[in-house]
């Protein structure tokens, strides 16, 4: 039987690695796809028609809903791990029994992994906003909102590096760890 151990930083990181070059291959097929669409109807959509809330909205369903639903289906599964988890022998686990983590706990841990691009696309969204209007001044709450998105990603990356079991937020909040496998001897 396998056991699990605490994987690496490195191994963390390269496995983030992998699962980033899976997110960049949607946004290439979303990239292709909207360059079609632009060739065929000779428009780019202006996705602020629908407001900083409503683009931000469109967002959310075309790239951040399907990465997550990647994430989500990939962690829940009997593999426990994404494509860049299983490439470096990692699995999402239950903090207290080792066992696969519960339905409710991935999801749970996949809505806290994607919060930042959320808080970012958030500011994203009302900077484009308010610089489509002419504007050059930005209020102040706003540059707090992005600068606290930027820094989200750091947090993530030192609680992997130095939190006792390598444990992210997410992990944290859905009583989750991850784990690397190595046969038995």
């Amino acid at each position: 039987m396998p056991r699990a151990n605490k994987p690496s930083f490195v191994s963390r990181v390269l496995a983030s690695f992998v699962d980033y070059l899976v997110i960049l291959g949607w946004m290439l097929v979303l990239a292709v796809f909207t360059a079609l669409l632009w060739l065929l109807t000779g428009e780019i959509y202006n996705w602020l028609q629908l407001g900083p809330a409503g683009a931000q909205l469109l967002g959310f369903l075309v790239l951040v809903l399907p990465v997550g639903i990647y994430l989500y289906l990939s962690e829940a599964s009997p593999a426990a791990a994404t494509l860049g988890k299983r490439r470096m022998q990692l699995r999402v686990v239950n903090r207290r029994t080792g066992e696969q983590a519960s339905k409710v706990q991935i999801l749970l841990r996949t809505v806290i992994k994607l919060l930042p691009w959320e808080i970012a696309h958030f500011s994203v969204w009302n900077f484009v906003a308010i610089a489509a209007t002419g504007s050059t001044e930005f209020p102040s709450w706003l540059y707090a909102v992005a600068i606290f998105a930027d820094l989200l990603p750091l947090l993530y990356l030192l609680l992997v590096a130095f939190e006792a079991e390598g444990r992210a937020p997410h992990d944290l909040i859905a009583g989750t760890k991850v784990v690397r496998f190595q046969p038995a001897p």
